[in-house]
């Protein structure tokens, strides 16, 4: 028993390869064919098929009655139809001996095979189309061996390219890992990379129809460098996911593990223990009866988040402020304009609009008592700026009316 690829091939099997290239001397055969979708194999390759429709069924089983068991298999242009036609076929395909079938038990006849490729070949005509496509090929030498600098060159260049993609797939099997570096043929290489690398048939054809070495190379070249891009990228992906995977893991077992210390010492979480601080000043702040449900939801909002939310922060200065506001609290009124303007100006530097505008309204007001204005001032001190300055936020009540700044 001789092994490829994993697959035994018995001596029947090597018997039917030589009655093949016996048979391939003359260079045209007539084949049944059998029509692929979204595969194309490769001379040398030994690829598994499953067998279904009507027209490759009959294909196969044309086959298997030969002594050669010798079949043509040419891809699909359109991958959808499911009863191709001679239109929808590539013009170049490959000549495959079936080396193993086996009959799947059912109501629908389905036939399991084990093919290897042998030689390319090119369509001369269709000779059938019922019970299945049968054709006239003729069968194409190997692509032109080139001993030149380039194509030196592209051999290197991918075989480093295929090293780098090995280490960046560390669960390829051994055996393939052995087929790949032990290749000591350039073509064959590049067909069987070919066959194992995420490829389109459009680009699966072009590689088969190539009939120079430079030129399989240079498309092979081309292919695996781009896996090797995509791998590169989804390795560089996965570690930074995996980062921040290990990242998160270990901040939420430091902090099971500091509940846990503070559990043991009697101490309670210090997120529960400042919305406990910020539930004791709303209940001490007299607020008024809306802005109390309002402190109240936030304070929800903000137990149930962890510190490390966006969001939490925000909502706890937002608490802050509320509980900063003097709700219930004014002052007695004394409207002396004078030292309203006395008080501004030791005050405030500049500003002269205004402090004008507060003058007014607080003249407004001596004139009309009715109205009610309420000025919250905060200040800045120069410590804390190159030049004094001051923001002031007013509004009115009961009409609205707000002081412009």
């Amino acid at each position: 028993m001789v092994s490829r690829c994993g697959v035994l091939l018995s001596a029947g099997d090597r018997h039917m390869m030589q009655g093949y290239k016996r048979m391939s001397e003359n260079k045209i055969l007539e084949l049944p064919i059998l029509p692929l979708r979204n595969t194309v194999i490769f001379p040398s390759g030994i690829t598994p098929l499953t067998v279904g429709r009507p027209l490759s069924l009959a294909a196969a089983e044309a086959a298997l009655s030969t002594e050669e068991k010798l079949l043509g298999v040419m891809a699909q242009r359109e991958d959808n139809e499911t009863e191709p036609t001679p239109d929808n076929l590539y013009k170049t395909g490959t000549v495959v001996v079936i080396n193993r079938m086996m009959r799947s038990p059912g109501a629908e006849e389905v036939l399991h095979l084990i093919v290897q490729g042998q030689e390319r070949f090119r369509l001369i005509e269709f000779t059938g189309q019922t019970p299945h496509l049968k054709a006239r090929v003729e069968v194409l030498p190997e692509p032109t061996r080139e001993k030149t600098p380039e194509v030196e060159a592209l051999q290197r260049n991918i075989q480093v390219l295929v090293q780098k993609a090995l280490s960046l797939l560390p669960n390829v099997p051994p055996e393939i890992r052995n087929i790949i570096v032990q290749a000591d043929d350039a073509v064959r290489l590049a067909y069987f990379l070919g066959s194992v690398l995420d490829l389109n048939v459009t680009q699966e054809q072009a590689l088969l129809e190539a009939d120079t070495e430079s030129e399989v190379l240079h498309l092979m070249h081309t292919y695996l460098a781009r896996e090797v891009e995509v791998l590169e990228i989804r390795s560089k992906i996965a570690n930074q996911a995996q980062e921040e995977l290990g990242k998160a893991q270990r901040d939420y077992i430091l902090r099971e593990q500091m509940k846990q210390i503070q559990k043991e010492l009697g101490e309670g979480e210090p997120e529960q223990a400042e919305a406990q601080l910020l539930r004791e000043r709303i209940e001490k702040a007299d607020l008024p009866e809306e802005v109390l449900a309002e402190a109240e939801r936030e304070l929800k909002r903000l137990e149930r988040l962890p510190t490390a939310a966006p969001d939490y922060h925000v909502i706890r200065t937002y608490l802050d402020w509320i509980l900063d506001l003097p709700w219930t609290k004014s002052t007695e009124e004394a409207l002396d304009l004078n030292n309203a303007q006395a008080v501004l100006d030791e005050d405030h530097y500049d500003l002269e609009d205004i402090k004008q505008r507060i003058l007014e309204h607080l003249a407004v007001i001596k004139l009309n008592p009715k109205t009610a204005l309420i000025i919250i001032v905060t200040k800045i001190t120069t410590e804390e700026h190159n030049t004094a300055d001051t923001h002031l936020n007013a509004s009115c009540a009961p009409d609205n009316r707000m002081i412009p700044s």
